[in-house]
């Protein structure tokens, strides 16, 4: 049994370098994970503080924002929108003004030119009415002519008629003998 002892002995001589080398890579592996844990506490950790600072400065940015946008606004803004209502306002008024006078203006061309036309329309009407009346009496006294022309040619005619007649009735009697 004395070699196995020594065998057992020897066994447990080489184990424990190899366990206290175990041991030591273990601590240094704790340590690492460890030093690894704390820098990243640390870096999350500063990662808040920074996070939390630009977010105040944000909240600060914007707080300045809308205080500068609200005094912008009660300020040069509603100045500023005063006075372009006034001016439009103003250009509405007399864009009305304008229309109003060129309203009278055609209302005044209208009676004007309503007026030439009804003066117009009459000056024809009564020279219508005019030419008719003469174109009538030429009519009545070319009908009166026309008259005396068909009787003076009816006169004539039966003038000539009897003339003729009487011609005849003598030609025929010197060529036949009778007196």
């Amino acid at each position: 049994m004395t070699e196995d002892n020594t065998q057992n002995d020897d066994l447990n001589n080489t184990s424990l370098p190899k366990q206290d080398s175990f041991t030591e890579s273990t601590n240094s592996v704790n340590g690492s994970s460890n030093d690894i844990k704390e820098n990243a506490t640390e870096a999350l950790n500063s990662a808040k503080e920074k996070a939390n600072e630009l977010a105040n400065e944000a909240k600060e940015i914007l707080g300045n924002v809308k205080d500068k946008a609200t005094e912008f606004i009660e300020g040069d803004g509603k100045e500023m929108f005063n006075t372009a209502k006034d001016k439009a306002s103003e250009l509405a008024s007399e864009a009305g003004e304008k229309l109003n006078e060129f309203t009278a203006d055609a209302k005044e061309k209208t009676a004007e030119l309503s007026e030439d036309f009804k003066e117009t329309y009459n000056e024809a009407k009564e020279k219508a009415s005019e030419l008719a009346i003469e174109a009538g009496d030429k009519l009545g006294e070319f009908a009166d002519k026309a008259e005396d022309k068909l009787e003076d040619l009816a006169e004539d005619a039966k003038e000539t008629y009897i003339e003729a007649k009487e011609k005849t009735k003598g030609f025929f009697q010197k060529l036949f003998g009778k007196k």
